[in-house]
């Protein structure tokens, strides 16, 4: 988001913009052909022409321009009486006004035409931008006469996640935007989506808007609801066409209000709905998962505030960068009506901006908590693996003293079934051997742990006298 007063110079080097700056654009592009010119993409050459109204236009003039003498000079100036009523309650509805949808090849018919007199303030409202359309934007771009002009450029970029029903049929046909499940509400998902809006001109009385929204996570098309309400497409319909905004700063400061109410108001539902379900399952991952699924699931909320976290603070920082250096050219300081609705939108915005923070800082503190929670997982796994282990190892202890008990009695039945032992032999003979080698075995078994132990113990504390030793002489 940023306001630039450009002075294009004729020095300006392409070769000094970054690898592959447009590499993503081109690839976007291609899926038309856009190698080639638009109207040999619109003669169905390469692709077939995509017929669906995508874009708004909304182009008037003003027709209460009041002209003044500059003093000292013959020249005249074009002014807007800020102050009347006509502009601060009911705004002009403009002279030449046309409202209407259109699709690619009559958008790009559409810039063609000379606007001089007729569309001073054009506005062009593009929902889900596809290939045919933006290269419609770029073939009508006058760049051979940017050279000689001097003007603005106000631009926002809001990225944002809304939650929606979840239809394997609204997806997003370009590849440029995602949808997950969101698990924690059962049937919904999280949808990407963008707002951008662009305005530029030469200067106060002639400019132009363009906004660009994703509207695929939804059922119906919202230039079809503009088109019957009569509602300004950038500002979802929130203002009427026939009561446009003339300046174009006071424009762009209120499609951004309008905007940024509504993407605080998708983040709030999406937090009620995390902090809804995690308050219920405190508890959700200390319980015993043999099956890992409670696991899976804790691992995907973590993952997904993270990623929620990353947005939002992008957004932030966005916006308060916006805040710190560029109100400086909306006059703030300055007295009447319009700088008054300019110090009002400024205002909305740092109280959105405050909002959208608190939210961060909610996400914050849950992701916190997941990860310590995370942590007291791996210490629990630990130990419960710990247990098992000795667990194991008592068992394995319990074999071996059975084992050392049978271990003589196999030995001595095997020696007397021999076919070299007589079969005549006393039976004492049988249990005076099997008492020998039994208490043989067992002393043998006691024998070899006490040795190795005493074995270890020596060996530890002679290492622990050198460690002292050592010690020592460096204390010395």
């Amino acid at each position: 988001m940023a306001e630039n007063f450009f002075y294009p110079s004729d020095d300006f080097e392409p070769g000094l913009s970054p690898p592959r700056r447009h590499e993503l654009l081109r690839l976007f592009l291609e899926q038309t052909g856009a190698l080639h010119s638009f109207l040999d993409t619109t003669r169905g050459q390469y692709q077939p022409v995509d017929r669906r109204v995508l874009a708004l236009v909304d182009d008037r003039c003003d027709p209460c321009l009041q002209i003044t003498g500059i003093a000292g000079s013959a020249a005249f100036l074009p002014v807007r009486p800020w102050e009347s009523e006509e502009y601060m309650r009911r705004p002009p509805e403009g002279l030449y006004t046309r409202f209407c949808g259109v699709d690619a090849e009559m958008l790009y018919k559409h810039l063609n035409r000379d606007r001089t007199g007729r569309a001073e303030r054009r506005i062009i409202y593009l929902v889900d931008m596809t290939p045919l359309a933006c290269l419609a934007l770029i073939s009508t771009v006058n760049y051979f006469h940017l050279p000689q002009i001097r003007g603005f450029t106000l631009e926002f970029h809001l990225p944002h996640y809304v939650l929606r029903r979840e239809d394997d049929q609204l997806r997003d046909d370009r590849l440029l935007r995602k949808h997950r499940r969101f698990r924690l509400s059962g049937q919904d998902a999280i949808y990407e989506v963008q707002l951008s809006l662009v305005v530029f001109g030469v200067d106060e009385f002639f400019w132009t808007a363009y906004f660009c929204e994703d509207a695929y996570f939804r059922a119906s098309n919202p230039i079809t609801e503009h088109l019957k309400d009569k509602g300004d497409g950038p500002s979802s319909g929130a203002r009427m066409s026939k009561f446009p905004i003339w300046d174009p700063r006071y424009y762009f400061l209120s499609i951004l209000v309008i905007r940024m109410g509504q993407i605080t108001m998708e983040w709030a539902v999406l937090m009620d709905i995390i902090t809804g379900h995690l308050d219920k399952h405190d508890d959700l991952f200390l319980e015993d998962d043999p099956s890992l699924r409670k696991t899976k699931e804790y691992t995907w909320i973590l993952v997904t505030l993270r990623r929620l976290r990353n947005l939002l603070a992008r957004v932030i920082a966005t916006l308060v960068s916006f805040d710190t250096n560029n109100s400086v050219y909306f006059d703030l300081q300055a007295e009447g009506a319009l700088y008054d609705r300019f110090r009002e939108c400024f205002d909305q915005v740092r109280q959105l901006t405050a909002e959208l923070a608190s939210t961060r800082m909610i996400l914050e503190q849950r992701i916190e908590t997941l990860e310590k929670m995370s942590d007291v997982l791996v210490n629990a796994s630990s130990l419960a693996e710990s247990i098992t282990a000795t667990r194991q190892g008592d068992n394995i202890r319990l074999l071996t003293y059975i084992s050392i008990i049978y271990l003589p009695v196999t030995l001595v039945t095997g020696i007397f079934s021999m076919n070299q032992v007589s079969g005549e032999n006393a039976w004492w003979k049988y249990w005076l051997c099997l008492i020998c080698f039994t208490a043989g075995t067992i002393s043998m078994a006691f024998g070899v742990q006490i040795v190795i132990s005493r074995w270890r113990y020596g060996r530890g504390k002679h290492v622990m006298d050198h460690l002292n030793v050592v010690q020592a002489e460096h204390t010395r």
